[in-house]
Order: structure tokens, then sequence, then C-alpha cells
């Protein structure tokens, strides 16, 4: 990894702040809030599965998949954060992570709901409680991988690495 030493300390972070964000979400239930409608997999399922074999959608419906996406929809936005916006945003690791993770809850929020019919950040089928909780996962996400992130530079950088 000594080609792209911020690409693999950004998907280090990331993991971490991807698993942070998910565990808040999965314990939403447990506080009785419902947080989340898994948006932008059903949207993309909304568009696919016409062109899926009839056999493939249990796959899809499983929490293992779902849970896969999510990863992978993470880590996209990791390497967007690592490659595109942390060496342009000013601040620390925290603040600019948390700056960050404005742009997945507004993409949720004001994009995929709607085109669900979720209304914007998801006013139709969440609560205020709700909404207010989704945003706060993502600010989780955005804080643990910038803050993460900046750590694991500073420490790099200390090891003259």
């Amino acid at each position: 990894m000594k080609k792209h030493p911020r690409l693999y300390l950004g998907l280090l972070a990331g993991v971490v702040a991807i698993t942070a964000n998910t565990l808040g979400l999965k314990a939403a239930p447990l506080m009785a809030v419902n947080a989340e409608s898994g948006g932008l997999l059903k949207l993309v399922l909304l568009h696919t599965t016409p062109v899926l074999p009839a056999g493939g959608l249990p796959v899809v419906k499983a929490e293992g998949f779902k849970l896969l996406f999510h990863y992978l929809t993470g880590l996209g936005m990791v390497g967007l954060y690592v490659l595109v916006f942390e060496p342009r945003l000013p601040g620390n690791g925290w603040v600019n992570g948390g700056l960050f993770s404005l742009l997945p809850w507004v993409l949720n929020g004001f994009v995929v709901l709607p085109l669900l019919g979720q209304g914007l950040a998801g006013g139709h089928v969440l609560t205020a409680g709700g909404m207010a909780y989704f945003f706060v996962a993502n600010a989780v996400f955005g804080l643990v991988l910038g803050g993460l992130y900046a750590y694991l530079r500073q420490q790099q950088e200390a090891a003259g690495v």
C-alpha cells in the first residue's frame, strides 16, 4: 500500500466509521426509533429488478446483502472523502469529517428518499426523531472518518512513512 497510503489509511478509518454508523442505525429500534429505510438500495432495486434474474432477488433481500451494500456504499463515500474532499477542506479532521457528513445526508434526504416517494428527509415515513437520529448517524460516520483519518495520517507522518 505504499503507492496509495492515504487511501489505505482512509479505508482503515472508513471501516471503523461505517461500523459506528451501522451500529448506531441498528440500535435505533432498541430505542423505538425508525431512523432508516435502506433508501439507496431500494432505489437501486427499483431500477434494476426488471433486469435481474428472478432467482437473484432473494439474495438482495437478505440482511447480509443489505449490510454488504451499506459497507460498499460507505467505502465509496470514504474514497470520495480521502481523494477529493479532505485535501481541499481547511479544518482539522473532526471538522472536515463533520462537514463531509452533510453530503451523504443531503443526497439521501433530498434526492434518494424523495425519489422513493418518502418525502424530504424521509418525512413521509420517518418521525422528526427518526430524521434527527438519521442525521446524527451520518454525523457519527463523518466525525469518526475525519477524526480517525487525521489521527492515522499524523501517526504516519510522525513515523516518517
